[in-house]
């Protein structure tokens, strides 16, 4: 099914996974709008809204309000997201494949992004900022235990996987990880490899101690990351979305003001 007037709403947290499904919303050409949501600045969670939207309160959260009169529908996760736009919005394999090997390619990565790479980032983050929310008295310790389990497990897969897509990068030999054109594959992947790596280049060398420039290390994973980054569409939304939290963070600073 192709759009037809459908409309969507993108529940979007900064320095979250949303923004790759506001790539891939722009992209397709779908109409859409962004409801704007800002970290804690202590927790680093969502705020108290975005359990109004999902019980989760995590983002990304996509809205689809059908232009047929159906009920609206509420999708939660960020490969379902994308696999069902995929299904329902993208007839003319815009970001998708017609050659039924290469689907599965991108099928593939939807679930490895989420199921095998992000997690390791995620524990490597977490163990890395517990020091700093341990209990007086116990950073000390709490910084030994979690050093030694980034060094003794996550950063070692970290750095299997990052060799991995940049063996793969290697093979496909076009820029891209399906075949030769940006696919979803390089949409879901924007997340970990360009936004969290490649972007974040020296906070990822300080966690997994990597004394090597990761541009060197990785280069077709870097120029791949530099090709996501100056996509146009990609600069358009991050601009958008740049406006959008300006426009969010004053209209709160006034509203406190006249409080």
């Amino acid at each position: 099914m192709a759009d037809n007037g459908d409309k969507f709403l993108l529940h979007w947290l900064d320095q979250s996974r949303a923004h790759r499904i506001l790539f891939l919303l722009e992209l397709l050409g779908l109409d859409y709008d962004v409801e704007v949501y800002l970290r804690h600045p202590a927790t680093w969670r969502g705020p108290s809204e975005l359990f109004q939207v999902h019980p989760s309160g995590k983002s990304p959260i996509l809205e689809i309000f059908f232009a047929d009169g159906r009920p609206s529908l509420k999708l939660a996760e960020s490969g379902f997201i994308i696999q069902y736009l995929l299904n329902h919005y993208d007839p003319y394999n815009i970001v998708n494949c017609s050659n039924e090997d290469e689907r599965l390619q991108v099928d593939y990565y939807l679930h490895y992004s989420e199921g095998t790479l992000q997690h390791l980032m995620i524990s490597m983050l977490i163990n890395s900022a517990a020091k700093s929310i341990a209990p007086i008295g116990f950073k000390s310790f709490t910084r030994m235990v979690t050093k030694g389990l980034n060094n003794g497990f996550y950063i070692h897969e970290w750095k299997l996987n990052m060799e991995f897509l940049e063996r793969q990068l290697i093979e496909n030999d076009t820029g891209y990880f399906v075949g030769n054109k940006l696919t979803a594959a390089d949409v879901i992947l924007s997340f970990p490899i360009y936004e969290n790596v490649f972007d974040n280049e020296a906070g990822v060398r300080e966690v997994t101690g990597e004394k090597r420039n990761l541009f060197k290390a990785y280069p077709h994973l870097a120029a791949w990351s530099d090709r996501i980054a100056n996509h146009p569409l990609y600069i358009k939304v991050t601009e958008i979305m740049d406006d959008k939290v300006n426009e969010f963070i004053t209209q709160q600073e006034n509203s406190r003001n006249r409080k």
